[in-house]
């Protein structure tokens, strides 16, 4: 028992060191029910990490987009006339990209089966418009057979990828120096390992590097970890299952 809870105070803190210092966007859909094709016009999208809110309003076609939200790990809020959202949705913020949790019903009540509630949780819809970018999602390194080994989970998931004889990481041949590592927006010399289940994404771009990277031939390699509140969101996710 105590061995876990030194874990979880290792995860914590690690996430609190870091910081939250990239940001993406949340994108969607608002209808007022699944079997109408009405928009929630007026509707307001919320996310909140801590006691800040970030958040936008339905338009008229029922789309809405919140922008420069930090990445992590959020549970959608919403408010129509005088309802409000009832259905779990959850979306994954990645550095630079659009988390699409597609059409949310908002006037439609929760279904319950056996005991378990519908969550729409999707770990992410990203729009993939970036030439040279490729993203690994908390998902597909919860998946990975190395993923307890950032390095080699990077280059099993991207073919420009390879590790030198010291272990570093280079793309297309160019020098391992000439890579840019960047943690929670912060520049780092290195990939340190991680525990897998405190990273949230890494974004790896080997081309059409955005110029806020700085000038590299080498690549860039982005990397998010998961505060204290994609933590609890994801405990809260276990309950919701097991009860």
């Amino acid at each position: 028992m105590k061995h876990g809870i030194k874990i979880v105070l290792a995860l914590l803190i690690s996430s609190v060191a870091y910081g939250q210092g990239s940001f993406g966007e949340i994108v969607g859909k608002v209808f007022e029910k699944s079997d109408s094709e009405k928009p929630a016009e007026f509707a307001t999208i919320w996310v909140e990490q801590g006691s800040t809110k970030f958040g936008a309003e339905v338009d008229s076609d029922g789309r809405f987009k919140i922008s420069a939200v930090p990445t992590g790990q959020y549970q959608l809020k919403g408010r129509y006339l005088t309802d409000t959202l009832k259905e779990a949705v959850y979306a994954n913020v990645l550095a630079d990209g659009i988390a699409n949790v597609g059409r949310i019903n908002i006037l439609e009540n929760v279904q319950e089966i056996k005991g378990f509630t519908k969550i729409a949780y999707k770990d992410p819809l990203i729009n993939f418009g970036d030439i040279g970018q490729k993203r690994i999602s908390s998902l597909d390194i919860m998946q990975s057979p190395v993923r307890n080994s950032p390095k080699q989970l990077i280059a099993s998931r991207n073919s420009d990828i390879k590790l030198n004889d010291d272990g570093d990481m280079m793309i297309r041949g160019a020098r391992a120096n000439d890579m840019v590592y960047f943690v929670d927006g912060v520049k780092t010399g290195e990939i340190n390992p991680l525990p897998s289940v405190a990273i949230a994404g890494i974004t790896v771009y080997t081309s059409a590097i955005p110029a806020k990277y700085g000038d590299t031939t080498g690549g860039v390699i982005i990397m998010e970890t998961k505060s204290y509140y994609d933590l609890w969101r994801a405990w809260k996710m276990r309950q919701n299952r097991e009860h």
